[in-house]
């Protein structure tokens, strides 16, 4: 009887096999392999194990039993693993009396079903408990044989059977063989008189070679004790600093209850500086991790769901691009008209993964960095803080929050000015950043000043009368301490001790408020909201270098249409939104290495060198290692090559296009003539990659952008509209 096999050339989405029956999985699979549906499901394949011949054991390689075609789970999932589980005792038996690759032949089943679900495979499989058959190789042809590769296999007991009965045979090819070897084993001794005569010269070199390595690694060596001491004083000036910080807080708890009564510090400060701040309350939300499986589209699709029953509208490939560039920790500008959606997309999107959002409004006459974290007054004695820092201080008190801080209209002032410094303070990529404010030394004056102050009080109150007061205001109101205090403070005319106290208050809890530095929190992304007229200022190269710009068009053209057919139903409550921990926006990382064999990077570098580096346009190698780590973040949400090609010549390359468009390159050749070449390229590299699926395409910006340019004298001016 002739079997047909007859194979589904289908791959089923892990969606469409939820919910079904385990004899309704085993129905999809024969059928996708070629199986009728009463065969048994028998296949082959190569044993594996773990190290040193331990468990796990997988088969791997699977092949058909009915034409030894190659078997793949048919399932539409890009990171599975198509083996089958072997149980560690069958294993065992198996690996324990075979050497080298072993295949066999086995029947499978299901695997349990938690199995499955962790390998994102339902149809995962594992061998039947003594299925397990041994194929072997034999050189000459018999019925029912399977084919691999060339090779007959059949089981080791038929093997046995027809080794027995040739081993006459087997003898004379053995003692054929036994003398080829010592005929080649003579050829190999004189070869090996060759190769030790060889090996002394190599030695030789080796030698020379060693001594040039030790020198080098004499000089690691030194420059490794140069590091050592270095990290050795960085430790021990630290640990001083430290101390003295500790000291004041160590005074603050003994005298705490002393402060509370003399009024110097509320209870919102004194928790905060006993480690007692109450944390915010969690609410209700769908868990990332727990209820999505990490599955980035999925968290998509349900929070913009989750906006829309809001009333906010913003397409899943916005929604996309944000999520990306926020793992990638760089700056990201939101550009675009008033009213756009600009604030409202951080807001929201903020809201949209259990998170925070802090607006800090940029005010124009803003011009350095003490505009942003605010500088330390040495006249009053404290910090004077602003609203960015205070937002820093919060989201470092709140570390399981995610919290988006936006610098709203964030070219009222000139950015360079200002936050420049704060942005190469990002740069750091090995580690947390960390931000020095002022000089620890304070908190030790602070402390000597109030211990000098509390002697005096507790020497003119007296212990019994000091621990009998309720509150400062009972200190005042003894007329005779009062005088006495006045007198050994030495206080002026004018000078009161109310004043005094209002002084020392403002000093001692604004040390409690703002440390004297701070490590960037890693629960903090930074958003700049700008809009471009003729009361903002341009950003410079510099910014443009560091940041990532996503451009908003008017709100008047959405798209409802295109909006209104990715708008998806969920099963879920869409009035939760989905809990994304921190460790889910990403970890702070060096960048990517330069690697020119990298497709994306071979586009950017003939990007460079052919038309940006011919426009006057920086584009280096910082931002080539950007554009690798945010392609890397991209893949993770689904986005092709097309895609994270359009998207960064959006967010990197048109934001610098502002030049002179009829500038000669060259003889014959204007820097309008490049910029055509280079839309030209573009949509080639772009359309090679199937094209691009987004919201936005850079090659429609390109051409309106080159519309506006020739309607005004070849002016070209990404920000004018």
């Amino acid at each position: 009887m002739v079997r047909v096999i007859v194979y589904e050339a289908v791959k089923y989405a892990p969606d469409e096999l939820k919910g079904k029956s385990d004899a309704e999985l085993l129905v999809l699979l024969k059928k996708a392999w070629g199986y009728a549906p009463d065969q048994p499901l028998t296949v082959i394949g190569e044993v594996t194990t773990g190290e040193g011949g331990e468990p796990p054991y997988f088969l791997t390689v699977l092949k058909s039993m009915n034409d030894s075609r190659l078997l793949e789970y048919p399932v539409d999932e890009q990171f599975i693993s198509h083996n089958v589980y072997i149980s560690p005792r069958d294993g065992k038996s198996l690996i324990g009396g075979n050497e080298g690759s072993v295949y066999c032949k086995a029947r499978v089943q299901l695997s349990p079903e938690k199995e499955r679900e962790r390998r994102r495979n339902p149809l995962t499989l594992q061998t039947v408990p003594g299925s397990l058959a041994v194929l072997e190789e034999l050189p000459f042809e018999l019925d029912d044989i399977v084919m691999d590769e060339g090779k007959m296999l059949l089981e080791r007991s038929i093997v046995d059977f027809y080794r027995h009965k040739n081993r006459a045979h087997l003898k004379s090819d053995f003692a054929l063989v036994k003398s080829e070897l010592e005929q080649e084993q003579a050829r190999l001794g004189q070869s090996v008189a060759h190769l030790k005569s060889a090996e002394k010269q190599v030695s030789e070199q080796l030698n020379n070679t060693t001594s040039t390595l030790q020198q080098t690694c004499e000089q690691v060596e030194a420059q490794h004790q140069r590091l050592s001491s270095l990290t050795e004083n960085y430790q021990t000036r630290k640990a001083v600093m430290d101390s003295q910080l500790a000291r004041l807080n160590d005074f603050v708890r003994d005298k705490a209850d002393t402060l509370l009564r003399l009024g110097f510090l509320d209870q919102r400060d004194m928790q905060a500086l006993l480690g007692e701040a109450q944390q915010p309350d969690a609410y209700a939300c769908h868990d990332f991790e727990q209820v999505f499986g990490l599955n980035d589209n999925a968290a998509i699709l349900h929070i913009q769901a989750f906006l829309h029953a809001r009333g906010i509208y913003y397409r899943q490939a916005l929604l996309k691009d944000f999520l990306a560039l926020l793992r990638t920790q760089d700056l990201i500008v939101l550009a675009g008209d008033s009213g756009s959606g600009k604030t409202n997309l951080v807001k929201s999107f903020a809201q949209a993964i259990g998170g925070k959002a802090i607006v800090v409004p940029v005010k124009p006459n803003w011009t350095s960095t003490e505009d942003l974290l605010g500088y330390y007054n040495p006249l009053e004695k404290r910090y004077i803080t602003t609203q960015f820092l205070e937002a820093l201080i919060e989201a470092a008190n709140n570390p399981q929050v995610p919290y988006l801080i936006c610098l709203d209209e964030m070219n009222l002032a000139r950015v360079e000015y200002y936050f420049a410094d704060f942005l190469s303070l990002l740069e750091e990529r090995s580690k947390q950043p960390e931000i020095f404010l002022y000089s620890d030394t304070e908190a030790s004056h602070v402390q000597r000043e109030y211990e000098t102050f509390l002697k005096l009080v507790d020497e003119v109150m007296g212990e019994g009368r000091l621990q009998a007061m309720t509150d400062f205001t009972d200190l005042l109101k003894d007329e005779q301490a009062n005088a006495r205090l006045h007198t050994l403070c030495g206080f002026q005319n004018g000078e009161s001790l109310l004043k005094y106290h209002s002084q020392l208050r403002r000093v001692l809890a604004g040390l409690v408020r703002t440390p004297s530095s701070i490590t960037l929190p890693a629960n903090v992304r930074f958003v700049g909201a700008i809009n471009v007229d003729e009361t903002t200022h341009y950003l410079s190269p510099k910014i443009l270098d560091r940041a990532h710009v996503i451009r908003f068009s008017n709100p008047l053209l959405f798209d409802w249409q295109a909006f209104e057919a990715e708008l998806k139903p969920q099963e879920l409550d869409v009035s939760l939104p989905v809990r994304l921990k921190v460790v889910h926006l990403g970890e702070r990382a060096p960048y990517p290495e330069f690697d020119r064999n990298d497709v994306f990077v071979g586009v950017l570098v003939d990007l460079a060198r052919e038309f940006l580096s011919k426009l006057g346009i920086e584009f280096g190698l910082r931002t080539v290692r950007q554009a690798r780590n945010y392609a890397f973040e991209s893949k993770h949400l689904g986005m092709d090559d097309a895609t994270v090609l359009n998207n960064f010549v959006l967010h990197k390359v048109l934001p610098k296009l502002m030049l002179d468009g009829s500038k000669k390159v060259s003889e014959g050749i204007t820097r309008k003539d490049i910029l055509q070449r280079m839309r030209v390229f573009l949509e080639q590299r772009i359309e090679a990659l199937d094209g691009i699926s987004g919201e936005v395409s850079c090659i429609a910006e390109l051409d309106e952008l080159l519309r506006n340019a020739e309607a005004n004298d070849w002016v070209v001016n990404y920000w004018a509209r």
